[in-house]
């Protein structure tokens, strides 16, 4: 049997420009897509605030989009999109869980009035049925729910819509630079002295960073954005056509993250700050190590010892603000424990979204009567408390069933696994802090998980493969447009 050409040998392996062209030229989905994260992102970015009913009504006509982009997607994409829908509607399915409680709940509403004299009163009724939701929430809060769950499809959209790698090299750098134009702002605050953030009204304390009224959150927010930042440092280099590392992008790119991550120095809460200085240590690290055992830069001696240089004081800063006595909220355990008491009172459902702050007064400590608290200080026991064993559950698998589709996948993505680590660590900081009440954080959160996901979807398969169901190498005779014939041929019909 004859050997194949060389020419006919690479064009099996190799894309031709033509198919590089068509694969990297952005469709009309994907350029609307992008425009789309631009725009939430600034949102979100922008304004700190975490119950602005400006940015969460912004969040609820945007998500609104989403449809739209997926079927203008489905008929101008080159490729075969085969698992699109089945994708999305498996992929949302914690939005429609999520609203499906929320009006159903509305069914055994456990909070009734009670009215003596001319003074109304609340009373909490027993649950007639621990089997059945329950909203237990203000009327305004399905403004809140629909505009996270609106963020949440937005988000939903990068492991859907983008067919190459190219749009998220496109995408992800000016997002990085508006997070470092937020770390600057926060800088120039800092060095001002002043006394709330801009934009809004702040909380009356001092642990505000840029547009962030809590400290906290700009923590979670910089150590995502800051492994960003890094892990384009990192995938710079890696190109065999890159410059050398003083002419690359890559000394912005580790910039940019360095001075996210320094934002651990500056602000107050202790425990936030020594995640996102661990975090940064791990990045320089990583760069360190990479620089001298695998690049070829003729400066790499001198970047793998800034680095881990860089990384070690780092490491140090993490170990002193994770040690060191901060502001402590003496309501705290208070908060916490009263989550707990809703979640043994309620274990199944929980008490609906939202529904934390209006069940608070009837569970809280007598220290914390007068005063209003919409967290408990703890995503994961705010979770068990609103939607119970149940959401704790689906919320489990929902991460494990696209972690287990990527590590079973044998895919070592060197830029997933470094936006995972981020992921990561917001996931450890949300056991004891809030950091998803943030919209800016939340929104960050899932698109970073979601590009990661998508990035290692397009890095190891064909690229007319990656949305395509089983290929089909006989059309159907229904779908045919010309006649051809199949059946054993007789010579009675030639």
């Amino acid at each position: 049997m004859p050997s194949l050409a060389p020419d006919i040998l690479e064009r099996t392996t190799e894309l031709l420009p033509r198919d590089k062209l068509l694969r990297d030229t952005p469709t009309a989905a994907e350029s609307m897509l992008c425009w789309l994260v631009f725009i939430v992102a600034a949102a979100t970015f922008l304004i700190g605030d975490p119950r602005s009913f400006w940015l969460l009504g912004s969040l609820i006509i945007l998500g609104a989009l989403t449809p739209a982009i997926l079927k203008t997607h489905e008929h101008t994409h080159p490729f075969f999109v085969d698992k699109l829908w089945p994708r999305f509607w498996g992929s949302s399915l914690p939005v429609w869980a999520v609203l499906l409680q929320l009006i159903s709940g509305y069914l055994q509403d456990p909070v009734t009035t009670l009215k003596i004299g001319d003074t109304h009163y609340l009373q909490l009724n027993p649950i007639a049925n621990i089997w059945q939701p329950i909203t237990a929430a203000e009327s305004n809060a399905w403004v809140t729910v629909c505009g996270f769950c609106a963020a949440y499809l937005c988000a939903l959209m990068l492991f859907l819509i983008p067919k190459s790698r190219a749009f998220f090299e496109r995408l992800l750098p000016p997002l990085c630079a508006g997070a470092v134009g937020l770390a600057l702002i926060g800088y120039l605050q800092y060095g001002l002295d002043l006394d709330r953030p801009f934009l809004t009204k702040g909380t009356g304390l001092s642990d505000f960073f840029a547009f962030f009224p809590y400290d906290g959150h700009w923590a979670a927010f910089a150590t995502l954005w800051c492994i960003a930042c890094i892990s384009m440092a990192l995938l710079s280099i890696r190109y065999e056509d890159s410059a050398i590392f003083i002419q690359s992008r890559a000394p912005w790119y580790l910039t940019g993250g360095a001075l996210l991550g320094a934002t651990g120095f500056v602000i107050v809460n202790p425990f936030p700050a020594a995640v996102l200085l661990l975090s940064l240590s791990i990045m320089l690290l990583i760069v360190a190590l990479e620089f001298a055992a695998r690049s070829k830069d003729p400066h790499r001696h001198a970047v793998a010892v800034v680095a881990g240089l860089a990384a070690c004081l780092s490491f140090v800063g993490g170990l002193f603000r994770f040690f060191q006595q901060g502001t402590h909220d003496a309501s705290l355990p208070f908060l916490r424990q009263a989550a707990i008491d809703l979640f043994q009172a309620s274990p199944v459902f929980g008490w609906g979204p939202e529904g934390y702050a209006h069940m608070l007064p009837f569970f809280a400590h007598d220290a914390l009567l007068g005063q209003r608290y919409d967290r408990a200080g703890s995503d994961l026991l705010q979770l068990f408390a609103e939607f119970g064993i149940l959401g704790a559950l689906l919320t489990a698998l929902f991460f494990a069933w696209f972690l287990y589709r990527y590590f079973t996948g044998k895919h070592n993505i060197q830029l997933t696994n470094h936006l995972l680590i981020g992921c990561a660590a917001v996931a450890i900081l949300a056991v004891w802090e809030s950091p998803f009440s943030s919209p800016a954080v939340f929104f960050s959160f899932f698109l970073l998980f979601f590009s990661a996901m998508r990035w290692a979807n397009l890095s190891r398969n064909n690229v007319d493969d990656v949305d395509a169901a089983r290929p089909q190498l006989v059309t159907p005779a229904s779908q045919r447009r010309l006649p051809f014939f199949t059946e054993p041929y007789t010579e009675q019909k030639k």
